[in-house]
């Protein structure tokens, strides 16, 4: 129903609108978390603790339904979690993939249909990893005048496991950094969703925190590239 910005808020409210933004959101959000199960346990424990950030906005703003189905998702995403990591034995998929996503996109969208005192940002926030990284893999592409449909291997979770390769692991020490990265930017990942829920009132503060993060997801980039670049033999 809203954006919480004021130009695009007054634009939904056309039904037309505001329709083609939320199918264009919900299914482009699907597809992120897709690109981002590529690691033992990341897309699990993105989708983890963005439906337990979504469980506490959804409880500090009086909404018990969501708040019960949230928890239950990040409880079947734990149980899922613990035979993708540290080593796989099950996998997303495809199917797993484009489904959590798809769950956890419309709890968002409902929160905000049910409350008006949540602020959109703040869940940008809750679910900052998948939104981050396609927005950059887009924006990237774009740049260098590549197709956004064509795969590429430039992720951040791909980039920061060929670091590991190449500093400490080599090419055969693939079955370590695959999990170890999942464990090194699980701090990256979890501390927007603390700040969404922290500011789950506040929109102002919401979009300047989700700006600063995305500058800083960015600046990461180069500098996983540069590290590489320096230990490469």
């Amino acid at each position: 129903p809203r954006g919480d910005i004021p130009g695009i808020d007054r634009a939904m409210a056309l039904p037309a609108i505001a329709i083609t933004l939320t199918v264009i959101f919900s299914a482009g959000f699907c597809h992120a978390v897709n690109l981002i199960d590529g690691m033992n346990g990341l897309a699990a424990s993105v989708i983890t603790t963005a439906a337990l950030g979504c469980a506490t906005i959804a409880f500090l703003a009086s909404q018990p339904a969501v708040t019960v189905m949230a928890l239950l998702l990040a409880a079947a995403t734990t149980g899922f979690l613990f035979l993708n990591w540290p080593v796989a034995r099950l996998f997303l998929g495809d199917a797993g993939a484009y489904g959590l996503g798809h769950l956890l996109v419309w709890l968002m969208i409902l929160l905000t249909s049910l409350s008006t005192e949540v602020a959109v940002p703040a869940l940008a926030l809750v679910i900052f990893w998948p939104l981050a990284d396609v927005i950059h893999t887009i924006l990237r592409r774009l740049a260098e005048k590549v197709s956004i449909l064509r795969p590429d291997r430039m992720h951040l979770h791909q980039k920061v496991r060929r670091t590991l390769d190449i500093v400490w692991f080599g090419y055969r020490g693939r079955y370590r950094s695959n999990p170890l990265t999942t464990l090194i930017l699980l701090p990256f990942i979890v501390t927007p969703v603390v700040t969404g829920v922290l500011l789950w009132n506040n929109a102002g503060a919401a979009w300047i925190a989700l700006g600063a993060y995305m500058l800083a997801f960015s600046a990461v980039h180069p500098l996983t590239t540069s590290l590489a670049r320096r230990f490469r033999r």
